[in-house]
């Protein structure tokens, strides 16, 4: 009886030192003492499993040598290691009655007998029926095995370790998951908060401080309801009753924060759930006024014109989009096109430019009603909806008042201005879904009044040929190029005349239309200049060459540089200087490495603030070429001022270069005159050896045509020997 009551004790004991969480060595001396005390002569051990590399380790047993417990570290289980990595393996108790005859024995052989162990029973510590944790064996001086009771001891012992262990780590993941939560809650940029099932606040992190103003103890115990907007109690409140039945929710409301400023809030709500109920409500609380007001200012960037605050096309497009449907009846819709802008624009420079456009804005606001809609198109385009029914009938009556406004002089910067407007007209009805389509036909009519002599206003009568009809099919197309991405660049390689060698990349851009193929840029190009999309256009090429050519240079050893043609209509817009440097900036090129090509006819007739944007584009490292030259009106004198490092002859003058006297003479007296400049020269369009040898001959710098290559996308361009066919005998 005293044995069992001395058992049990010793059971109770390490239970309770289980229960109140004591050190695991501590619980595992404990548990090693009380099967001592039974088998006084054995040595009790404990090695603890490590799945990552299916090993087990000694971490217990007292008296055996520092030598011994090495060996028995990250022991590889199996069915013939020893006893415990046998026991381990099969997941059932290995008794080893005789080391010294046992073969799974013969790696661990002499170190046991050097420790004086004959003999072990070793049983394996598992949870859950399955999941090892490790062994519990007993070593003994001589061979032998286990009574049963001393197997019953054994295992009860290996159980207690294992009841352990699971307790621990049990405690360890509870811990981690405390310290966790602690630490999302605490350290949560945002205001994190707990409501009890009243909707009153339990807690609430810094965050909630930080973000309202509102310490923690000043908000315990009140209501939610208390910091938001009273118009927004309604929202807030169902959203909290649905969390509060178990589903998570998330809104937006306005609160109010400790200096009864308010603000905007993003707001989830979570049920806390305990044994499957719900006990709570945790809240998450992230503060978006300015994210809001960043997409409200960015909404108004993108549909409205920064020059005169009016709507931009695609403001108009969307409100006229949007007013169809809901028109009682027709409506009308009015482009505006101003009579010779560009003379004034160009003539007297962009600042003059911008305030007549602003001035035209506020002009046509004050002949227009409350209810009508003006907006800004590109360039000197004006577009006005009409949709109350009474207005779109008096349309015709308001297009001539609108036609005398406008003829009426406007004094800009002390210059006495005049202009007058070609008006287009397109009607649409209720029932009509595509809103672009009216303003299409609005943009034929203004054609029509341009043709007939301007100041003037014509109606869409619908009855166009098929060719106008392709035209107009062709800009609507063009506008959806640019937003869905099927511009695609071309590539064609400028080489050094004498070696052939590559030196740099004209960028050129292609339409890839997903129903006609390979749009012509002859046939695109120019429409975009008239309707204002090559702002867009060139500002895509910019900012594509730029990134390819990043990429390419990365694996070269000697850097090329790409040329980008600049439309004069975009090199006068504002802002174009800043588009450059966002583009290298956005790309990493070395602003070395790219050269912007403008046309003659831009520098010479440009005023001062041309050559100065220039030279500021010159600052920023990036180089300057004329293009075309020869084709306009150039003073020699006058390109001596000009900041630009090279001109390009036109390819008119190279085709006949070998045969035709006056073209070679004009072709040797530009390379002549750049070349005492300090211009270096391209020549375009060579198709034959006969002129790359002329040119060579001529000393001219640098030779681009589809001699050497045509314009291939970039893939091609990568396939392209470095070297292109030289002039024959010369050194390369």
């Amino acid at each position: 009886m005293d044995r069992i009551l001395a058992e049990l004790a010793d059971q109770q004991k390490i239970q309770d030192m289980i229960a109140s969480h004591a050190p695991f060595m501590d619980i595992l001396a404990e548990v090693t003492k009380m099967v001592a005390r039974k088998m006084p002569d054995a040595t009790v051990t404990f090695m603890l499993y490590d799945p990552a590399d299916d090993t087990l380790s000694l971490v217990a047993g007292e008296g055996l040598s520092e030598t011994y417990r090495t060996a028995m570290q990250r022991v590889k289980i199996g069915p013939e290691v020893a006893t415990c990595g046998k026991a381990a393996f099969t997941r059932k108790a290995v008794i080893t009655r005789d080391i010294t005859a046992a073969p799974n024995w013969t790696a661990y052989r002499d170190s046991a007998l050097k420790e004086n162990l004959m003999s072990c029973w070793s049983v394996p510590v598992m949870v859950a029926g399955s999941e090892l944790l490790g062994t519990f064996a007993t070593y003994h001086p001589t061979p032998g095995q286990p009574s049963e009771d001393q197997l019953v001891l054994i295992m009860r012992a290996a159980g207690l370790v294992a009841f352990a262990l699971t307790r621990q780590q049990d405690q360890r993941a509870l811990r981690i998951q405390s310290q966790r939560y602690q630490s999302l809650f605490t350290y949560h940029p945002d205001a994190v908060f707990e409501l009890d099932l009243n909707g009153c606040f339990v807690a609430a992190n810094h965050g909630s401080e930080n973000i309202a103003g509102f310490a923690e103890k000043n908000i315990l115990g009140l209501h939610f309801q208390q910091f938001i907007k009273a118009e927004h109690h309604n929202v807030a409140q169902q959203a909290f009753e649905e969390a509060r039945k178990g589903t998570p929710q998330n809104y937006e409301v306005v609160a109010y924060s400790i200096n009864g400023e308010e603000y905007l809030v993003a707001v989830t709500n979570l049920p806390i759930i305990v044994d499957n109920e719900v006990v709570g409500v945790y809240g998450i609380a992230k503060d978006i006024t300015r994210q809001r007001e960043s997409e409200l200012k960015l909404h108004v960037q993108r549909t409205h014109d920064l020059l005169t605050g009016l709507a931009n096309r695609a403001g108009f497009e969307a409100r006229l989009a949007e007013d169809l449907p809901l028109a009682k009846g027709r409506v009308a819709v009015l482009l505006i096109n101003l009579d010779g802008f560009s003379s004034i624009n160009d003539g007297l420079g962009h600042t003059v430019g911008d305030h007549l456009l602003q001035a035209v804005a506020n002009r046509l606001v004050d002949g227009l009603e409350p209810g009508d809609f003006l907006a800004r198109f590109a360039g000197d385009e004006y577009g006005v909806l009409l949709t109350d029914r009474a207005r779109v009938e008096n349309a015709l009556p308001l297009v001539e008042r609108l036609l005398s406004l406008l003829a009426r002089p406007f004094v800009i910067d002390e210059h006495v201005l005049h202009v007058s407007a070609s008006i287009g007209v397109a009607m649409g009805q209720v029932s009509s879904r595509d809103a672009s389509a009216l303003i299409q036909n609005a943009h034929m009519a203004v054609r029509e009044a341009k043709a007939q002599g301007r100041n003037t206003w014509e109606w869409y009568a619908g009855d166009v040929d098929s060719t106008v009809r392709e035209h107009i099919e062709l800009r609507r197309e063009l506008l959806e190029a640019v937003e869905h991405d099927q511009l695609v660049l071309y590539y064609q390689p400028l080489v050094d005349a004498h070696t052939g060698k590559m030196k740099a990349l004209e960028a050129l851009v292609r339409w890839q239309h997903p129903e006609r193929g390979m749009v012509p840029p002859g046939d695109f190009i120019p429409l975009a200049e008239r309707t204002g999309q090559i702002i867009d256009l060139d500002r895509w090429v910019l900012w594509r060459a730029c990134q390819d050519l990043q990429s390419i240079n990365a694996d070269r050893e000697v850097p090329l540089t790409v040329a980008v043609n600049i439309s004069p209509v975009h090199f006068r817009r504002n802002g174009f200087f800043d588009e450059v440097k966002q583009a290298l900036e956005e790309s990493g090129l070395n602003p070395e490495h790219l050269e912007l090509e403008v046309t003659e006819g831009l520098m010479m007739a440009g005023s001062e603030k041309a050559i100065e944007l220039l030279q500021n584009v010159r600052n920023l490292g990036v180089k300057v070429a004329i293009d075309d030259f020869g084709t306009g009106f150039s003073s020699l004198s006058y390109l001596r001022q000009l900041p630009i490092n090279k001109v390009k002859i036109d390819r008119s003058f190279i085709q006949d270069i070998a045969s035709g006297r006056e073209n070679a003479a004009i072709v040797e007296g530009i390379i002549t005159m750049a070349h005492h400049l300090g211009l270096e020269v391209v020549a375009e369009g060579i198709e034959t050896p006969e002129q790359r040898n002329d040119l060579a001959q001529r000393r001219c710098d640098i030779l681009q045509g589809f001699y050497f290559s045509r314009p291939v996308p970039l893939a091609e361009l990568l396939e392209l020997p470095q070297q292109l066919p030289a002039v024959e005998g010369s050194c390369t």
